[in-house]
């Protein structure tokens, strides 16, 4: 099941979030990101528990991934894909825009299987690491 971020889910989609930066929640305040009308947090549950997410900003028709990340025992089950493919929809969305570490083959790999471009390299974008600027028009 695919629904939006609610209070209860905080603990849990921060310590997931550690995993992608080990600051997470000293630098994301879920409270103000749920509060804001540009920003979205949907996450996936198995047996009533929190095994992914993805935060989205959102913008009329386009909306740029901030971060999306599956528990480490959930991956490659088609989670990842069924939060973008499910956010598509849900907002109706024409166009969707990310960076990603341009060391990070895999998550490439998984951007273009859902039919995103590479679009430029952004030097320095994660302190000493280039990203891929990549896109999806849908």
């Amino acid at each position: 099941m695919i629904r939006k971020i609610i209070t209860s889910d905080f603990p849990i989609v921060y310590k997931l979030g550690e995993e992608i930066n080990e600051n997470y929640s000293h630098v994301n305040n879920l409270t103000s990101i749920i509060n804001d009308n540009n920003q979205i947090i949907y996450v996936y549950i198995i047996n009533n528990a929190v095994v992914g997410f993805i935060h989205l900003t959102v913008s009329f028709d386009e909306a740029d991934i901030v971060d999306i990340i599956t528990d480490k025992k959930y991956r490659r089950r088609n989670i990842g894909t069924s939060l973008i493919k499910y956010v598509i929809n849900d907002n109706n969305l024409k166009k969707m825009n990310l960076e990603v570490r341009e060391n990070n083959q895999g998550a490439i790999d998984f951007y273009e299987n859902l039919q995103f471009k590479k679009v430029r390299r952004i030097k320095n974008y994660y302190g000493t690491e280039d990203a891929i600027f990549m896109v999806k028009e849908i």
